[in-house]
């Protein structure tokens, strides 16, 4: 029996997800990144201003805090399509 306690089947973990934790998403993380959103952000000072930052995370990698999905399998159960954003009106997905 595999271990499947990785990033990628975990509750707090989000595919592709922004960083940044007023963002609503990163176009520019690759498929197998995200963020790991079991703590609070830290604050990081960028050229003398304060922004709150999640861990950018391998979907491989294991972790002490891991919970498994309520719906099953690595998106919780729904198709995620993560496409880039060319306008603020592309945010909504189909």
């Amino acid at each position: 029996m595999t271990d499947c306690r990785r990033c990628a089947t975990c509750h707090w973990w989000q595919r592709m997800g922004p960083r940044l934790a007023n963002a609503s998403r990163d176009p520019s993380a690759s498929f197998e990144e995200g963020t790991c959103q079991v703590h609070a952000p830290v604050v990081q000072v960028a050229q003398n201003f304060p922004v709150s930052v999640f861990p950018v995370t391998h979907e491989d990698r294991f972790c002490g805090d891991w919970k498994g999905r309520d719906g099953g399998g690595p998106d919780d159960g729904e198709r995620i399509i993560a496409f880039p954003l060319v306008r603020a009106a592309n945010k909504v997905a189909a």
